[in-house]
């Protein structure tokens, strides 16, 4: 693609974007306002807007929800994914496994040390607020990879036929100084003029895309021969910057929730809107009525007092001794302001309900009563709701950005030599952060009511126990539980047990029949004896 055909279509994104643009603006302004600058620009120095808010319930649901979608899905402090061969009966190999968890620890720890922490705080906030996310993957020589988030407003996306996102466009400003460190004299006419006039903070619109590449030499792994394109182009004088490559589309897209044919997602911000405004409405009235009766309006006559009044306490005000002597009165107001405050719970609740707030503050209402599986499930059932969004996260975001990670750390050196028998074998990323477990949650909810039900027959037919497989069934608990599978013994190891402890029973029982047949055979011969008739011979 040329930078002029870039950016022609460029302006036709933008073009069909417009609606959610100016939707974008107005949830920002309620939910996020230091985002709100789609398109309403903010210049140099100017603070944030306020003036329209009078109640902040939206912006902290929208932290709150964020914060819990991190914790539950991305939680640093605890590896929330794993690796599981395609082919099965890999995974039962003790060498694949410790292959696979240390493939693991290694990503996790080089995602812990970069900034993808921070960067997937602002995305579930960006997701929550405007229903699209973007971040951009790229390597670093000190932490490896490095995470962007890509300002949605600055942001033009295209789907595959699938629905994937594999196409994207990215308008934005960078000052003189900034184009100059990154690029050098490649930034073009534009920026070195500016540098040579001083105008270092004088800005400069650019224009980046990447978008699968047309035409390559198959084989060749070049930065102009990888799968997709790269372009850095200054937009004023349309200049081509950079041009580059990557193996792996590098931005991973996640929609909070998606309809098809659009590739723009749809937000909880969105769906409780029209409360988010009442809300302020109903505070801004509230507000005024409670201001009315703690300073009320006052009544006095018309030449009654010489103006100005001072309504400080101990204030003096003089009045014209040429009228009566009408005293100053004070306004009663017939506002409710009981009413307006159950007003404002009740949307209160709303939105903290559309922002699933109560979800994750399930913890808080955990009584010291309950058993731990009584929590377990009651955590479950609640993080089950989210289910549809935990699935479009990892397949739209964490998939992508694992994948690429393994990639780069593939193609550095920097993971352990696999086995030789996984040449050309895949693997699956299998979650298990405490939002991905509680959706596989029900499986283990089964096997209980299962073998509940079973143990109860067993107690009529006790041959029932027969048709369960423990090994089978202790492999599909700790893979639902997510847990650490080196702790499991492979089948050599558990067979070399049973083989040990079934020869032991063996020894055993042969003692016992020894020794039961010692004590028979003394039984027999006391027997004898005393059958034997008085005054026989021994």
């Amino acid at each position: 693609m040329t930078p002029e055909e870039a950016i022609r279509r460029q302006k036709e994104l933008s073009s069909n974007r417009n609606n959610m643009a100016s939707h974008w603006q107005e949830l920002a302004n309620w939910c996020l306002p230091r985002k709100a600058s789609i398109i309403e620009k903010r210049v140099s120095g100017q603070q944030l807007d306020f003036h329209r808010l009078f109640d902040n319930t939206a912006i902290t649901s929208l932290k709150i929800m964020g914060a819990g979608f991190h914790s539950h899905l991305t939680n640093p402090a605890a590896e929330w994914f794993e690796f599981k061969m395609k082919e099965k009966t890999l995974n039962t190999i003790k060498d694949v496994k410790v292959w696979l968890k240390d493939v693991v620890d290694v990503i996790f720890n080089t995602l812990n040390t970069s900034n993808f922490d921070g960067t997937m705080q602002e995305f579930h906030q960006d997701s929550g607020c405007f229903g699209t996310g973007s971040i951009f993957t790229e390597e670093d020589i000190k932490t490896k990879v490095r995470f962007t988030m890509l300002p949605i407003g600055e942001t033009f996306i295209e789907e595959d036929a699938q629905g994937r996102v594999n196409r994207i466009f990215r308008k934005f400003q960078y000052s003189v100084q900034q184009a100059f460190d990154r690029w050098g004299d490649d930034a073009g006419v534009t920026v070195m003029k500016a540098m040579q006039e001083k105008k270092y903070d004088q800005m400069v619109d650019l224009l980046h895309w990447i978008i699968p590449r047309e035409k390559r030499i198959a084989g060749k792994k070049d930065n102009l021969n990888m799968s997709f394109e790269s372009k850095w182009v200054e937009i004023k004088s349309v200049h081509l910057i950079k041009e580059s490559g990557f193996q792996e589309f590098p931005v991973a897209t996640g929609r909070f929730w998606k309809q098809t044919g659009e590739p723009w997602g749809f937000s909880p911000a969105m769906d409780v809107l029209a409360s988010i405004r009442m809300v302020n409405a109903e505070k801004k009235v509230t507000i005024r009525g409670a201001f009315k009766q703690v300073d009320p309006p006052i009544s006095l006559p018309s030449r009654g007092f010489i103006m100005p009044l001072n309504m400080n306490a101990s204030g003096i005000n003089y009045r014209n001794p040429q009228t009566k002597a009408d005293d100053l009165q004070f306004i009663q107001t017939r506002g409710n302001i009981g009413i307006g405050l159950e007003m404002i719970q009740d949307v209160k609740r709303e939105i903290e309900e559309g922002f699933y707030v109560p979800l994750f503050k399930a913890f808080s209402q955990i009584t010291k009563q309950m058993t731990i599986p009584e929590v377990q499930r009651r955590i479950a059932e609640n993080m089950a709701l989210l289910g549809p969004v935990v699935g479009r996260f990892t397949q739209e975001v964490l998939d992508p950005i694992i994948i690429r990670t393994f990639n780069i750390l593939l193609r550095g050196g920097h993971l352990p030599p696999p086995p030789a028998i996984l040449e050309g074998k895949e693997f699956d990323i299998v979650y298990i952060s405490q939002l991905a477990k509680a959706q596989r949650a029900t499986e283990i909810v089964s096997l209980e009511k299962a073998m509940t039900t079973v143990g109860e027959v067993s107690k009529v037919i006790p041959s029932v126990i027969d048709k369960i497989d423990g090994d089978k069934l202790t492999d599909i608990i700790w893979d639902v539980n997510g847990a650490n599978p080196e702790v499991l013994r492979d089948e050599e190891g558990v067979a070399a047990i049973r083989e040990t402890i079934a020869q032991a029973a063996e020894k055993a029982q042969q003692q016992t029949d020894l020794a039961q047949a010692a004590e028979t055979a003394e039984k027999i011969s006391q027997t004898e004896k005393n059958l034997q008739p008085a005054g026989a011979k021994k």
